[in-house]
């Protein structure tokens, strides 16, 4: 099992330190869970399956460290980008050698 748990660990480090970025789905798996205060939200005039996408400039607000402001476009399925606007929250993770990117979950 510890062979195993080594075994995975070394393959995201050898894929992190290759494209120096963590993809979406890394983020969504090890990323650290923190919650943010939605800023602002426009549409980006861009669209995904007629699903727009938005760009959502937040407050990050994680348990341990400084808030940090960063900005994400994303396209939200369902009625997740109808509940963004200015002062909601929302629960996001982010890359923790990269605290800029951030992937959001889902609002609060």
């Amino acid at each position: 099992m510890i062979a195993l748990i080594f075994f995975a660990a070394w393959r995201l480090f050898k894929r992190l330190k290759r494209s120096g970025k963590m993809s979406v789905k890394d983020i969504e798996q090890f990323g650290i869970q923190a919650e943010a205060i939605i800023l602002s939200v426009e549409e980006t005039g861009l669209s995904v399956n007629n699903i727009s996408e938005i760009k959502v400039q937040m407050q990050v607000q994680p348990d341990k460290g400084r808030n940090f402001v960063t900005e994400v476009q994303q396209v939200f399925l369902g009625s997740g980008g109808v509940q963004l606007h200015s002062g909601s929250k929302v629960i996001v993770k982010y890359d923790p050698g990269n605290p800029k990117e951030v992937v959001v979950l889902r609002a609060v």
